[in-house]
């Protein structure tokens, strides 16, 4: 990597990404105003964390990288799927972010949300999608679909599609997320031991790809084409090296979130044992 990558003014700057997350970030401070308690600090911290992962992800050299190489678009794809995502739901700054519009935008603009007649089938839609069983089709076939090469090609040689990608891997992230990690004050749904499968499910998914990529014999997509990458490697082994990332990095979410949620699922069922446990009985 050239030196002058060290210079935060030779990166790449994606406009729309830089307005999103200052957009955001303004909503959210202007928000906290309104608020009888500010958001606890851990809750601050993830906020700030995920915004700063999509910048990194982005908006630094990671982005050049990712139009030369394979596994560093995978590391962007798993820096807003793995990492911006579930801290955007564990900061649960959706409230915040709302009370941030005047509220002469958030009155009508709530009224034509739930009540307009035409929003109907929008309604039913996000209520499907971000339920569990919606939620994990999405973002499992928008995972796979992305990496379907003419898909993946696409958005190589088309900006705006790209965008599209990235957008759809951090918007789903969320909804994937929010359904077993808890946002204060609320709940997910799903039961303990239900967040336990529906991970489990997730990652096997996620390892199903990149066995696929990892264990195929030619590449699948258009850097083999370049006439050369950094690093000087080929474009088979740069392939592998994004299967490695999304197999072994890119399982560290889904491992934390897998072990908390059977942890608090073995506490759940000890705990009803011992309220079932009659008395004088001793276990």
């Amino acid at each position: 990597m050239s030196v002058s990558w060290l210079n935060p003014l030779t990166w790449p700057i994606e406009p729309w990404v830089l307005l999103g997350v200052e957009v955001t970030a303004i909503l959210y401070l202007w928000g906290s105003q309104h608020r009888v308690s500010p958001p606890s600090r851990w809750r601050a911290l993830a906020f700030w964390s995920g915004l700063a992962t999509i910048i990194v992800a982005l908006d630094t050299p990671v982005e050049t990288l990712a139009r030369q190489l394979f596994w560093a678009h995978m590391t962007q794809h798993l820096l807003l799927i793995m990492v911006a995502a579930p801290l955007l739901v564990v900061a649960a700054p959706w409230l915040q972010i709302w009370r941030g519009l005047p509220l002469s935008i958030r009155r009508p603009l709530a009224r034509t949300l739930v009540r307009h007649p035409a929003l109907a089938g929008p309604r039913r839609a996000f209520a499907w999608s971000s339920a569990p069983v919606g939620a994990f089709i999405l973002s499992t076939v928008n995972l796979w679909f992305w990496h379907w090469p003419a898909a993946y090609d696409l958005t190589l040689r088309n900006h705006a599609i790209h965008h599209l990608e990235h957008g759809l891997f951090l918007g789903l992230g969320i909804v994937f997320w929010a359904q077993v990690i808890d946002q204060h004050p609320f709940h997910a749904r799903l039961s303990q031991f239900k967040r336990v499968v529906f991970v489990f499910g997730a990652t096997i998914a996620s390892w199903a790809l990149a066995a696929v990529l990892a264990f195929a014999t030619a590449p699948f997509y258009a850097y083999a084409a370049l006439p050369w990458r950094p690093g000087g490697i080929s474009a088979l082994t740069d392939q592998q090296f994004g299967a490695g990332i999304m197999w072994v990095p890119g399982s560290i979410t889904y491992s934390i979130v897998f072990i908390t949620c059977l942890y608090l699922w073995f506490r759940e069922e000890d705990a009803r044992g011992r309220a079932f446990t009659p008395v004088g009985v001793t276990k």
